[in-house]
């Protein structure tokens, strides 16, 4: 590994005089920033070019209830309905909840699946399969501690995304943040990275600064007070360098271009300019919200301007042990309230505004789900349970019939009436959407090869 000694972090306002860059084990699942360039040249030109350039994740972790979100029944019983009230919104005939009135005045942008559907009610496989279209092989396990990444794993959309693309100087294909998703914080989700393609089609992990407020600069950049010019002058970055990194870099020239065109990324004020939040006017930032979830929205915008194929934003372990996430099998309505609900209108309202206002949103997609529902029936604790049997989710943007309702539920919210829809299906639509070709063919740890998705596009939420 070669390490370039730099500035101490700053956090927020970016590395200060003694952080390390390293070039190596960049990012959670041991990527190199070289492999991820090659990577990026070993990529295929995109075949039946797609109306999305580029997609923004929203994992909305642990399992959003849809009867409170997108799929109200205020006919139903009330252990059924539950606390909130279905609003009017910007589409005719179209209600969401209460709790979200930001998007409901912003419905003409979206396309709401109401009828996802699969069999799979634990956290880490059920996050697989609607990351990576497939079930997960162990989804029948007896502990749910089985089920772990691993190198025979399906890759994710971004990877696929990854390996399809042309390459483009100085921008990374796939990047997540702000950290590993997990159940309980323990058990981390298969399906976040690359699987059998191989880490050079991992994300590139931006993660949470320490009192995750915003974000820490990438260990790939230079400090601020470290120019282009600097590092351009050999002489200077030797003096960094003792004997044995004397003997690195002469290995890495040669290596040849890959380590070369990483150390032009290293040197790109674009990349780092990409990455600092501190660049946006304080008005933007509040207006997504100063909590994690709205920075890395207003941050996922950011790598959309710098060029990056696919961002995944997830819904991060944080807050009260009876629901760090979207968990809420206890007191569902007091945590929807007072920080999930309010914190997902404002951030992805605002999301959408941005990229509706830098002309972006036309040819961006964006998805917000997570890996199932919730119980119709209200627990005794006030909350509601795994249900992967029903479950809405939102696409917005670039190719997505907009205004408009996929699918519905019967009068619980249970089960799907009509147009059920599987992940491989939203792993497909996704696909079709992004240019990546639907006979995709990859090849598994063992030599087979397979086809990507096995799922179809949905007509009906395509223009």
């Amino acid at each position: 590994m070669l390490t370039l000694c730099g500035p101490r972090p700053r956090l927020c306002s970016g590395p200060g005089r003694r952080e390390f860059l390293s070039i190596g084990s960049l990012g959670l699942f041991g990527l190199t920033l070289p492999n991820l360039l090659r990577a990026t040249q070993a990529g295929r030109d995109r075949a039946g070019q797609g109306k999305a350039r580029r997609c923004i994740l929203l994992f909305l972790t642990g399992g959003p209830p849809q009867l409170d979100t997108w799929d109200l029944k205020p006919n139903a019983s009330v252990d059924i309905r539950g606390e909130f009230r279905p609003t009017a919104t910007r589409v005719v005939g179209l209600q969401i909840s209460e709790m979200l009135p930001l998007l409901a005045q912003r419905a003409d942008q979206l396309c709401i699946i109401r009828s996802v559907t699969h069999a799979d009610n634990t956290h880490t496989s059920a996050g697989y399969q609607m990351l990576t279209g497939v079930p997960h092989p162990s989804a029948n396990a007896s502990s749910s501690s089985l089920i772990r990444p691993g190198p025979h794993d399906h890759p994710h959309l971004g990877s696929l995304l990854a390996k399809v693309r042309s390459p483009a100087d100085g921008v990374l294909p796939f990047v997540s943040l702000p950290e590993a998703i997990k159940d309980a914080g323990v058990n981390q989700y298969p399906g976040l990275d690359s699987g059998f393609l191989g880490g050079q089609f991992s994300p590139f992990q931006i993660e949470a600064n320490t009192d995750r407020s915003g974000f820490r600069l990438p260990n790939i950049l230079l400090p601020q007070d470290v120019t282009a010019n600097r590092l351009a002058d050999r002489r200077l970055l030797l003096k960094q360098l003792d004997r044995r990194m004397s003997q690195a870099e002469r290995s890495i020239e040669r290596l040849g271009g890959h380590y070369a065109r990483a150390f032009e990324v290293i040197r790109s004020d674009r990349v780092r300019h990409a990455f600092d939040l501190n660049h946006e006017p304080l008005q933007v930032r509040d207006r997504y919200g100063r909590h994690l979830f709205g920075q890395g929205c207003l941050l996922a915008r950011r790598m959309v301007e710098a060029g990056v194929a696919l961002t995944a934003v997830y819904w991060h372990y944080e807050g009260p042990d009876d629901s760090p996430v979207w968990d809420t099998h206890w007191n569902n309505f007091a945590h929807l309230r007072q920080r999930l609900m309010p914190t997902t209108d404002q951030a992805f309202s605002a999301l959408l505004d941005d990229l509706a206002a830098r002309d972006l949103l036309d040819d961006t997609l964006v998805v917000c789900m997570g890996e199932f529902g919730r119980t119709p029936r209200i627990n005794n604790h006030g909350g509601r349970d795994h249900w992967s049997a029903a479950q809405s989710i939102v696409l917005a943007g670039a190719g997505v019939r907009m205004g408009s309702v996929y699918g519905s539920t019967d009068r619980d919210g249970g089960h799907p009436s009509d147009h059920p829809v599987s992940p491989a299906d939203v792993t497909a639509t996704l696909m079709h959407l992004l240019g990546i070709p639907e006979d995709l063919e990859i090849i598994d740890r063992t030599g087979r090869p397979l086809r990507a998705c096995q799922g179809n596009p949905i007509a009906g939420v395509l223009t």
